[in-house]
């Protein structure tokens, strides 16, 4: 081989690896070119899926917070109208308690502020507990007194001492009642002592 077969070799093989390099630094710069768009999608896609969760916490809390604001709402009602239900209990009292010779309109005016306090109570949604010949129910009724009773059955509630109270199906008081019960079959020694 003469010399210029070597450096003609030597040449294509410079230019050989010229041509790669350049193809190498075309293929790195396209890379390149390249990875700031994906990055950018990525970016994006990352911000929107943050988004999107921020949005969902969002309306979260909103429903939590208005759950807890009709929560709060409805134990504020039932501690006023907790209270207020003494007041008709009072009123029923003094409609038990008037004299029979009393001045008619007198006690029809308190009769009547009893019946419009009913009624508003009705409307606020404060229902009594239907007790009296009901079967007695520890959930609604409180048992103040048990008597012997052979006409009605055992469990029955044949009085009511203080009327019980629910709002929206939330019992306020329960009724304080008193309950029918068999009486004791006493034995013939029992019965001479």
């Amino acid at each position: 081989m003469s010399g210029v077969d070597v450096s003609e070799e030597n040449e294509i093989k410079n230019e050989s690896e010229e041509s790669e390099i350049v193809e190498e630094n075309l293929q790195n710069e396209t890379n390149e070119s390249v990875d700031p768009l994906e990055e950018a999608l990525k970016d994006r896609d990352n911000y929107k899926s943050i988004a999107q969760r921020a949005q969902a916490d969002l309306v979260n809390y909103r429903t939590r917070a208005s759950q807890e604001l009709e929560e709060t709402r409805r134990n504020l009602k039932i501690s006023i109208f907790h209270r207020v239900i003494s007041v008709a209990d009072d009123l029923s009292r003094a409609v038990e308690s008037i004299p029979e010779d009393s001045d008619a309109q007198w006690s029809d005016g308190v009769k009547l502020v009893l019946r419009n306090f009913e009624n508003f109570l009705d409307i606020e949604g404060v229902k009594k507990i239907e007790s009296l010949g009901k079967e007695f129910d520890p959930n609604f009724h409180e048992a103040l007194m048990y008597e012997d009773d052979e006409t009605n059955e055992e469990g029955t509630i044949i009085s009511i001492i203080q009327e019980g109270y629910q709002i929206d199906d939330k019992l306020l008081r329960p009724a304080r009642v008193v309950v029918a019960k068999k009486p004791e079959i006493k034995t013939e020694q029992e019965q001479e002592e």
